[in-house]
């Protein structure tokens, strides 16, 4: 069984050179710099804190490229950026093919344990925060907009709903849902679909229905 992925990565049409990109288990290694002596980021599995990824579309009166992009941070807040481009549908589903398969190992190999500790965290009675988001026993707390700042919210495991929509994912109060709610961008927040997980497991856990 395949425990690793290895790939080779050409960004753009303007950029020749096929960049290796190597997820393991214990670590990954992209080749994403131009310096001659330093071009590979490397982190080991254990220094890995958050990511996000999403599509770039590029329009001018209608969509004629995408650009793909997956970032890794560290916890020493070093960012690993992978990305790559498809102009005028060219290799289009193969980009695309790519970009999946990439996110999905990501997940497999780091992220789903990174679930794991956290809901391990939870039954322990822990607080911790994903991005910004804090989970705690009772619930968990959000900031909301308000008309000139942000203000936090709790919203208690009962009262909490989610919904899940292709570029982002948003929590609520079912009490209050105009007022306090707020949503998750995949590709601009960090570790979304883990707070996505998280959420989902500890609701079925305790059998409250996402009504």
């Amino acid at each position: 069984m395949t425990t690793e992925l290895k790939v080779k990565i050409k960004r753009s049409f303007l950029d020749n050179y096929h960049r290796p990109l190597h997820l393991h288990p214990e670590f990954i290694r992209f080749e994403d710099k131009d310096l001659t002596n330093n071009s590979f980021t490397y982190f080991k599995a254990s220094e890995i804190k958050d990511f996000r990824y999403g599509i770039n579309w590029f329009r001018y009166y209608f969509v004629f490229g995408r650009e793909y992009q997956l970032y890794i941070r560290s916890y020493n807040d070093e960012v690993l950026k992978i990305k790559f481009n498809s102009y005028f549908g060219v290799k289009k589903k193969e980009k695309h093919d790519l970009y999946v398969s990439i996110v999905n190992w990501l997940w497999t190999l780091y992220f789903s344990k990174q679930v794991n500790d956290f809901l391990e965290e939870f039954e322990a009675g822990e607080s911790f925060y994903i991005g910004d988001v804090v989970i705690n026993p009772e619930g968990v707390i959000i900031s909301v907009s308000k008309l000139m700042k942000q203000e936090k919210a709790q919203i208690s495991w009962e009262d909490l709903r989610f919904r899940l929509f292709n570029t982002y994912f948003s929590i609520y109060s079912k009490e209050n849902p105009i007022e306090i709610n707020r949503g998750y961008s995949y590709k601009e927040d960090w570790n979304t679909f883990v707070l996505y997980d998280v959420i989902k497991n500890i609701l079925s856990n305790k059998k409250i229905d996402n009504d």
